[in-house]
């Protein structure tokens, strides 16, 4: 064994970039486009003062400090718009890029043994490790660049090359700390599966700790990671001082994920599973119970974990509605305490149904990593032993089908559920139980759908399966933010969302959602018959 722990680090990286350059090169095409390409919209969407003041109105309202963060002092300009809205946005789609490459770079290859093959050549004891580190770094590099050089070439109203700078450098760090946070979890975590659910885990918290103090006392957003990128005074003061808070933990991040993997062997985890029972519990007694059992952990961590995130949004409801107190327009209205009630009420359901979106996307996330589990694990080969028992194709199909569905409806019912609680705790007036189930019923068929894109992916195109992903978060992107930037008609209905509506604030309609889900059994069927004819390890 060579004596530098990080020999051949260097060789070790551009054999990873040769193998990983599309999926980089997608992330970077997708966040970086996303990003330029919004900034060029928004002088034709907020150019004028009255756009500018309409939507720093909406943007300073509770509701929407949750969600975006909190702008700084006026007078607004184009630039500041485009800031307050994005830079949450793109800092959380940046942690789940580095997520995805870290974990994949890390304990993905030691789950397929690639680490072990590289680690009996001659190289250093942490190359691999250094390895995943320096290709974050590079990418997130390229991706600062990105964003700064798309906002220069943008030419917001209000921009400056400073504020350019500072903001996509920052955006860059932000990506890299959660991606150093991801490797440290694969240090902690005995599998890849184990390591995404902690770092989501932990991002979760960092996520709420941000939208509490956001919202009621601001000065201690400093005290989440997430909340720095907000610190920035972007176009203001340029504040370069997050930069360097994200620097030395990044620095920090790394030196703990070298001395954790120092501590631990190779395909384990820091923290020690727990042994198994001597004999096979009763229920497993075949691949339904056996999924169940493997799946345990990640379905009770999604589930709790949405229902407290849910429940933190509730929390605010008593200060969205305070949105008709500072709009003029509806000042007379309240005069009458049962208009204002139903005023009240019917900007709480649009709040609700953009809600609902978010948590929808949430809910499909699980679902579909334990369908997609069916290809991972013919690949690595475990699924050989469950081949060789009298266990058909179709059924096994149908367990992991079966699995992915109940743990994203069991999801999103909790998103709904904790929403529901908190919010009717916090209201004086509170909401009729009929509003929630509406939104979570209109949402149902959009969640089916992608659930079974998924499975019909499994079935007939495993190794084209991250489309499925690609189009959760285009989809996501169009109907979260299809008004604001005044997307066309046509373009959200490119999304199974655009065909919903505002449910609960509109009507739910029954023929868009029997439709959907007649669309999404046809998939479901689509996707068990090609995975019965095609070969395993492949695809037709």
């Amino acid at each position: 064994m060579p004596k530098r722990p990080f020999f051949q680090s260097g060789t070790l990286l551009r054999i990873n970039l040769r193998r990983d350059w599309l999926r980089i090169l997608i992330w970077l095409i997708a966040l970086g486009g996303l990003f330029a390409s919004v900034a060029a919209k928004f002088n034709n969407l907020y150019g004028s003062k009255h756009a500018i003041a309409q939507i720093t109105t909406t943007l300073n309202t509770p509701a929407m400090i949750s969600l975006f963060g909190r702008l700084p002092n006026g007078p607004y300009s184009s630039a500041d718009v485009f800031a307050g809205e994005m830079t949450v946005f793109m800092a959380i789609f940046g942690a789940i890029m580095n997520f995805t490459l870290a974990i994949a770079l890390t304990r993905g290859d030691e789950d397929s043994g690639l680490t072990e093959l590289v680690s009996a050549r001659y190289v250093g004891p942490y190359a691999t490790l250094m390895a995943a580190i320096n290709e974050l770094l590079i990418v997130n590099g390229l991706l600062a660049l990105l964003y700064a050089g798309g906002l220069q070439l943008a030419g917001l109203n209000g921009t400056n090359t400073g504020g350019n700078l500072v903001l996509g450098i920052s955006l860059g760090l932000s990506g890299l700390m959660f991606g150093l946070l991801a490797v440290v979890c694969a240090q902690l975590a005995a599998s890849s599966r184990a390591a995404t659910s902690l770092a989501y885990l932990i991002f979760g918290i960092i996520y709420l700790g941000r939208m509490l103090t956001d919202v009621s006392h601001p000065r201690y957003t400093w005290l989440s990671p997430l909340g720095w990128v907000e610190k920035l005074q972007t176009y203001r003061s340029n504040n370069w001082l997050p930069a360097g808070l994200m620097t030395v933990t990044s620095i920090l991040l790394t030196m703990l994920a070298v001395t954790l993997r120092a501590h631990r062997d190779l395909n384990a985890g820091v923290l020690a599973t727990r042994p198994g029972r001597r004999q096979a519990s009763p229920f497993l007694r075949g691949p339904v119970t056996l999924v169940g059992r493997l799946e345990r952990n990640t379905i009770l961590a999604w589930v709790v974990g949405l229902f407290i995130f849910a429940a933190m949004y509730g929390s605010v409801f008593n200060t969205v509605a305070d949105i008709l107190k500072s709009n003029p327009i509806t000042v007379k209205l309240l005069a009458d305490p049962h208009t204002a009630a139903l005023a009240t009420e019917q900007v709480l359901k649009s709040f609700i149904a953009l809600l609902m979106i978010i948590f929808t996307v949430c809910a499909i996330i699980p679902g579909i990593q334990i369908i997609y589990r069916l290809a991972t694990d013919e690949q690595r080969g475990t699924l050989e032993m469950l081949h060789a028992h009298p266990v058909s194709r179709l059924r096994l199909n149908l367990v992991f089908t079966g699995w992915g569905i109940v743990t994203s409806l069991l999801t999103f019912a909790a998103a709904v559920t904790g929403l529901a609680i908190s919010a009717n705790i916090v209201l004086t007036h509170s909401l009729p139980i009929h509003v929630f189930i509406n939104g979570f019923a209109a949402n149902v068929s959009a969640l089916l759908l992608f659930l079974a894109l998924g499975a019909a992916l499994i079935g007939w195109l495993p190794r084209l399966r991250t489309l499925s992903w690609l189009y959760l978060g285009a989809t996501f992107f169009m109907s979260y933010f299809g008004r604001l930037f005044d997307l066309p008609t046509w373009a959200t209905k490119l999304t199974p969302f655009g065909f919903i509506g505002h449910v609960p604030a509109t009507s739910l309609n029954w023929s868009v959602f029997w439709w959907q889900i007649g669309l999404a059994l046809f998939l479901f069927i689509v996707g068990l018959i090609g995975y019965q004819v095609r070969d395993l390890n492949g695809a037709n």
